[in-house]
């Protein structure tokens, strides 16, 4: 009776204990299957179980054999007393030994858990390792693969690191041990007294240490490619003539004097050893603290330049290439004082589509005006084209999200979980255009959603998005709120495949433990048509799925063919690149991949668009079916990629330096730029790159024609969206360049920095602020305003480059202290030495031109 009992309670208790073990996975599993990646998760968790297993088996094999040989010398030690007596516990002699052993055993397997447990999450060093792509570049001291250090020399020296300290502990332990049992002591007049067994047993595992320290020597010599320490990032001269030798002879006298600690239980070494064990002090002594700080103070720095110019040429190159600066197209830029109106004609269309809206005031806007329910939130602004009437258009658009704050009322568990599942919609406007108001003019808005019928959308569901509050249920027999509609709500059944479905008691059961809600369990609305969806944020979908990737911070959301659409721009990043200055952190960055989420059904899909990043190349022969190529993608989507802010702002902060590769004029820091400083709110900030549709002034024309950086004429080219920003040197506030990233997808990623001639002043965001300052009616009236209960909000001020000149564009604000709502109030354009305040671009246009300027095109119609 008693049997049956307990066979009944373990066929209860077992599942119960493999579910609170694995239900996180058998989730997961269920999650990557109906997103169809379950190949990520065989991969994944399959090389994370065989790190932990073979990390396991090692460690335990090693600490077993040890624990148990050092239980056998122990049998008549008064260790087992000694351990008893401070825990008061009674152990009967007879039982002490077996007691001990298991003991030991025990510590044994506890230590390989941790161990095993330490290595196991190191996968991704593990993959990179077994699947390594060349870069088709060497480094220069060594003269090995860069996929070496990248992909290689991480998992090397993660064995090496662990082994040495698994060696250390034990020898550590059974010193202690030996010394404390009297098996091995050491008493004044008497020498060195010890047990031969244990003796040999200490000298073979202090033997293993020295092995792996000495192997730790041989790759230190890789680290020193990676010093901060000298002129450069990287290897400098004290480094590789002092350092590299005293590293290699230090790891050939750790390895002999391993070998010889473990000859020496046959044959008499101490002395040798004794003698081996100084040496290598000495040479870690001299060669790596007292010789290089004397080489580097007689020899390298009275002749810093000559002797280091090898290694800044090094550290150039390859920053340069780590960052795809070495793709950087460099052209001469006129930047003319003066603009004619013919200029202006030609340019018609980049006028039209200067950037008024800033960002940060726009969604405030949008919130006021568009939310329309407490129960919608808008979080962050996007910035794309679209072709609207014919014609090119900048807009700005965000997604109208659940939000993660119901109203007070509704915070039952049905309306969080079955019923408040979505957003619904978008608010779009053009990036130039205001009503009488002040407000934006809307492409896209309103409930249900009003849009130009240029931009349809035939689903506005946002199921999944950049606010994830929670689980939800879908297809439910309740029905889920779709949108309000006058006095009242339109209900929704879900008909995506988005989500997990929860076919059976089984699924229940797990969802309801892994999510800790036992009303998954219970809830009569749930049936086995119905679908569960976590993990609905946009990154966090991504990050389960590609955790390999690093991802931007800021996805978009695009309206493509009728359906709305996440694109995420995702990263291959390294801190492994020899000799390149890092960045945040990092010292090479790609971007191969744009990742698309459908906001309906949460489908994932990842476009390559870099086949030629060997980071990505690896993933793609690791999972084969994930990856898709770009071309495969449709057109209309990849008039959307746009390139990343997060990639650019990193590529502008090296070619700030890097720009210089001339060694001498690198080394004496003669031309460094920096990023210009503007105006926002009344404060100094650093300013940010933006977007643009607009013409380069080197782009082909609209008969084929190649320009020359000297500007021509406009009308025939088509307009391109592309992401700049100027370069100031350091120090001073006037523009010494620009730097452009293409977007569209004939020229997708190409770099072009335009250089300004030395020999003149080219007006800097910060001075056309000051000159802005300056002006006695703009300050006139900025100051009225403030004094009439409104405050006064100066937007980002854009240096927009036309023909062979520049046009500075600064939106002025208005925000009233009873509302929230920013009105874009005025337009300062600022052309050469002349300024002008005007309600709108073309009024500030014939300002400074007279008639003759008077043709842009009309106000932007609003929907209606």
């Amino acid at each position: 009776m008693t049997l049956r009992i307990l066979r009944i309670a373990l066929f209860i208790i077992v599942p119960i204990i493999l579910l609170m073990l694995f239900s996180g996975w058998i989730m997961e599993w269920l999650w990557l299957r109906e997103l169809g990646y379950t190949d990520v998760f065989r991969v994944l968790k399959g090389t994370q179980v065989l790190l932990f297993t073979g990390a396991l088996l090692v460690s335990a094999v090693y600490l077993l054999l040890n624990f148990r040989y050092l239980a056998r010398l122990l049998r008549d030690s008064r260790l087992i007393s000694m351990i008893a007596g401070s825990l008061n516990i009674a152990i009967p002699t007879d039982r002490q030994f077996k007691w001990m052993r298991n003991a030991f055993t025990a510590l044994g397997l506890f230590i390989a858990f941790i161990f095993a447990l330490a290595i196991m999450f190191r996968w991704d060093d593990a993959l990179r390792f077994f699947y390594v792509q060349p870069f088709g570049a060497v480094d220069p001291v060594f003269g090995h693969e860069i996929s070496f250090y990248m992909f290689q020399l991480p998992l090397l020296n993660l064995v090496q690191g662990s082994l040495t300290a698994l060696f250390f502990f034990v020898t550590f332990l059974l010193a202690v041990i030996y010394f404390v049992t009297d098996m091995i002591s050491a008493r004044p007049g008497q020498g060195l007294q010890a047990n031969p067994a244990a003796l040999n047993h200490l000298k073979l595992n202090a033997a293993l240490w020295l092995l792996m320290l000495a192997a730790g020597f041989f790759l230190s010599r890789y680290e020193l490619l990676f010093r901060e320490d000298g002129v450069v990032f990287g290897a400098g001269y004290t480094h590789v003539h002092i350092e590299l030798p005293a590293l290699w002879a230090a790891s050939i006298l750790t390895a002999l004097l391993a070998v010889m600690l473990f000859l020496s239980r046959w044959m008499r070494l101490g002395k040798i050893m004794i003698a081996t064990a100084a040496l290598t002090a000495l040479v870690l002594i001299f060669g790596r603290v007292l010789l290089p700080s004397a080489v580097q103070q007689f020899r390298v720095n009275p002749n810093e330049l000559e002797v280091e110019r090898p290694f800044i040429e090094h550290n150039i190159a390859m920053t340069r290439l780590a960052f795809g600066l070495d793709r950087v197209r460099e052209v001469d830029y006129a930047a003319d004082d003066t603009l004619r109106v013919d200029d202006i004609r030609n340019n018609q269309e980049v006028i039209e589509n200067i950037r008024l809206w800033d960002h940060r005031l726009l969604i405030q806007t949008y919130r006021q005006l568009q939310e329309i329910r407490p129960y919608y939130q808008f979080n962050t602004i996007g910035i794309d084209r679209y072709t609207i009437d014919g014609q090119k258009q900048q807009v700005m658009l965000a997604g109208r999200e659940l939000s993660p704050r119901l109203p007070e009322g509704s915070q039952s568990w049905l309306n969080r979980h079955l019923q408040y599942t979505h957003g619904f919609g978008v608010a779009m406007s053009p990036v130039n255009a205001v009503n009488r108001q002040g407000e934006p003019l809307m492409l896209a808005r309103d409930l249900p959603p009003v849009t130009h019928p240029d931009i349809p959308i035939d689903n506005a569901a946002i199921y999944y998005g950049k606010i994830s509050p929670g689980y939800f249920i879908v297809n439910t027999t309740t029905e889920e709120l779709h949108y309000p509609s006058g006095d009242g709500n339109v209900y929704h059944h879900y008909t995506g495949r988005g989500g997990i479905a929860i076919s059976s008691f089984l699924h229940k059961l797990l969802f309801a433990w892994e999510l800790g809600d036992i009303n998954i369990l219970l809830s009569d609305y749930i049936t086995p048509e119905s679908r569960l969806q976590i993990w609905r944020g946009v990154q966090d979908r991504i990050g389960r799925i590609s955790p390999f990737l690093q991802l931007d911070e800021d996805p978009y959301l695009v309206v493509h063919d009728g359906r709305l659409v996440w694109i995420q721009d995702a990263y291959t990043t390294s801190s492994k690149f020899p000799y390149s200055q890092p960045s945040r952190g990092i010292n090479y960055m790609r971007n191969p991949v744009k990742v698309v989420v459908d906001a309906y059904d949460g489908t994932v899909t990842f476009y390559v668009i870099d086949e030629n990043d060997p980071v990505i190349g690896i993933y793609q022969r690791i999972f084969p079916d994930m990856f898709v190529p770009a071309d495969e993608a449709p057109y209309g989507l990849k008039e959307h990629f746009r390139y990343p802010v997060n990639l650019f702002e990193a590529q502008m902060e090296q070619y700030s330096r890097y720009h210089m590769t001339n060694p001498r004029v690198f080394y004496n820091d003669e031309d460094r730029w920096r990023r210009p400083f503007e105006m926002y709110g009344g404060r100094r900030q650093v300013m940010e790159p933006y977007y643009v549709l607009g013409h380069l002034p080197d782009s082909p024309g609209g008969d084929g024609s190649d320009g020359d950086g000297s500007g021509g004429d406009n009308s025939g080219k088509e307009l391109e969206f592309m992401l700049i920003s100027p370069f100031t040197p350091e120090g001073r506030n006037n523009m010494i360049a620009w730097m452009a990233a293409r977007s569209d997808p004939e020229h997708y990623g190409e770099l072009v920095i335009y250089r300004l001639p030395k020999d003149r002043l080219i007006f800097g965001p910060a001075q056309i602020e000051s000159r802005i300052d300056q002006d006695p009616e703009i300050s006139r009236q900025l100051a009225l305003w403030d004094q009439r209960g409104s405050r006064v909000i100066r937007g980002n001020l854009l240096v927009v480059p036309i023909e062979n000149s520049f046009m500075y564009v600064e939106p002025v604000f208005l925000l009233a202290d009873r509302d929230d709502i920013p009105q874009l109030q005025r337009v300062i354009v600022a052309l050469g030495d002349e300024i002008s305040m005007q309600p709108t671009i073309q009024a500030a246009m014939i300002d400074l031109f007279g008639d003759e300027a008077d043709f842009l095109g009309p106000e932007y119609v609003p929907v209606r």
